[in-house]
């Protein structure tokens, strides 16, 4: 027998099977829905259905992790932080036998939408992974719609001023020359000396560490991004992990009483390229986004172009008149 029970917001739902006692959060969902759950299991249980046994979602999620950690290492740490949310609320049911719109269910009453948007997305691409390898015959996660979170702002950066306190930091040059180049943290962490050249800093996707987007870019590199590569590394340009840096970076912006995280360097550097006017196109190439629709998101940046749009009106209204 399946019993059902709430805690919180949350329904349970537990039941012994083969000898051993399972679990499973339902997620802030409704009466209505928790028994429908538990209806399933019961017949489930008493053999009414087919079986649900198998492979879990956890095996399934680990055999796409190993995978993972060798084709795209430099955003390994991040998806297996973000899958862990959804093994959590799944991982010990079958792989085949997880239903869509339990997904859903928990997609869209999670707590942190975003991190489970994220959790699912990546989910989904392992689950695609398991049907092309053979390790199942029915992917169920095809059927599941995965929504897009409610969150729209602009990308936090850093004022003048205040990489001005940032750069009289311990490490200095370094935030310098990632405010001035662009480059991702994972990136930075395996950029050698070598990949300066010819004026450029050469970020390229090899096996050994692959870019997010999988190609290739040349960042010039300017007056200030020369000046603190000077005070980097002579073989790797710095010597940590890219964790290392994150805490490097917190441990600095206090010290300075800034705002924000490693990230907002980044932002920074597209931030300030399409303030002074920049092509989006430009920038999409200098940052390495795999798409415009990723540069976009800097777009209300650019110079004057609401004042300019808005004051174009003036002009149309007097041409009606005219008209």
């Amino acid at each position: 027998m399946a019993r059902l029970y709430k805690r919180g917001p949350c329904y349970y739902l537990d039941w012994a099977e083969d000898g051993q006692r399972f679990r499973r959060s339902l997620g802030a969902i409704d009466r209505k829905a928790a028994e429908a759950v538990q209806a399933e299991k019961e017949a489930e249980l008493h053999g009414l259905i087919a079986p649900t046994r198998g492979l879990t979602v956890q095996a399934l999620i680990d055999d796409y992790l190993v995978w993972y950690k060798k084709a795209r290492p430099t955003t390994f740490g991040r998806a297996k932080s973000d899958l862990k949310k959804f093994t959590t609320a799944f991982g010990i049911l079958a792989a085949q036998g997880i239903g869509p719109r339990q997904v859903e269910v928990w997609e869209v009453n999670c707590e942190a939408r975003g991190s489970a948007h994220k959790a699912l997305k990546l989910a989904k691409a392992a689950f695609r992974r398991a049907l092309r390898t053979g390790l199942i015959k029915i992917n169920p996660l095809d059927a599941v719609q995965a929504t897009e979170p409610p969150i729209s702002r602009a990308p936090d950066y850093y004022r003048p001023k205040q990489l001005e306190r940032l750069y009289e930091t311990a490490r200095g040059p370094l935030w310098r020359f990632m405010v001035n180049t662009g480059i991702r943290r994972g990136e930075m962490a395996k950029a050698l000396r070598s990949d300066a050249r010819d004026g450029a800093l050469y970020v390229e996707s090899l096996p050994t560490g692959r870019t997010k987007s999988g190609k290739w870019r040349a960042v010039p590199l300017n007056g200030a991004a020369k000046q603190a590569l000077r005070a980097l590394g002579d073989d790797r340009l710095v010597d940590a992990h890219a964790d290392t840096l994150t805490d490097w970076f917190g441990e600095d912006a206090a010290e300075a009483k800034l705002p924000g995280t490693l990230h907002w360097l980044r932002h920074t550097f597209c931030t300030a390229l399409v303030q002074s006017g920049v092509s989006l196109y430009e920038v999409q190439k200098l940052a390495g986004h795999s798409s415009i629709t990723v540069t976009e998101k800097y777009a209300h940046h650019a110079p004057s172009q609401g004042p300019k749009a808005v004051a174009s009106l003036s002009g149309w209204h007097r041409r009606i008149k005219r008209a």
